[in-house]
């Protein structure tokens, strides 16, 4: 458990505040995804036509050296859309994960909604207190969530830690009764020096993994 709550730590204050976007995006990227993390480099995402949990494919992200010995390294396959649909919403994000990896294989959903009127960010959820471990068909991962009426970046994808695979597919995202339980936290934490981001999109896009 310790161990565990340091991989937290790791992952939310040294990896996701300086989060490093992948600029070469490859043919085989799904489309309107893109690969990030602390070392996007040790990664690789790609389409799965091998039993995906629905349809013809699903998204993928992989390490590309199965010698990764630092367990605060890891890769995401992740994009980002504003508050639009959202605006002062409680949100529940679904999707399906299956892996294949070892003990110190960890794959996660994630959401982290940033706010730019605050300038910190909000509302955060990486699932590292619920992770998908070692080798295991697909399961079911939900992230509830709010977003508020501030203008907003909601940045969301599938995080791997360590060596293996991990799969996603079948993501939805559906506003919910303000009874919903949320599993995030508000984390407020300062933005600093990030700026909004130019032409975001509107909408969560290819979800399904069919484009």
């Amino acid at each position: 458990m310790k161990a565990l709550n340091l991989l937290i730590i790791l992952v939310i204050f040294t990896g996701i505040l300086s989060c490093q976007k992948d600029n070469s995006p490859k043919s085989t990227d799904p489309t309107g995804w893109f690969k990030a993390g602390n070392k996007p480099e040790q990664y690789m995402i790609g389409y799965d036509e091998q039993d995906p949990k629905q349809g013809l494919k699903s998204g993928f992200i992989q390490s590309t050296e199965d010698t990764i010995t630092d367990y605060s390294t890891f890769g995401t396959m992740m994009q980002f859309c504003s508050e639009k649909d959202f605006k002062g919403k409680r949100v529940k994000m679904t999707g399906y994960i299956k892996t294949y990896g070892y003990e110190n294989t960890y794959a996660t959903m994630w959401v982290r909604v940033d706010d730019y009127d605050k300038r910190v960010t909000a509302d955060f959820d990486n699932m590292m207190d619920r992770p998908i471990m070692s080798t295991k068909p697909w399961t079911q991962c939900v992230i509830v969530f709010d977003v508020p009426e501030s203008q907003c970046t909601i940045n969301y994808g599938l995080l791997l830690l360590g060596n293996g695979k991990a799969w996603i597919d079948k993501v939805s995202f559906d506003t919910v009764s303000i009874s919903t339980f949320k599993t995030a936290y508000y984390l407020d934490e300062p933005l600093g020096e990030v700026q909004l981001p130019q032409n975001i999109p509107e909408s969560p896009i290819n979800l399904d993994f069919e484009e």
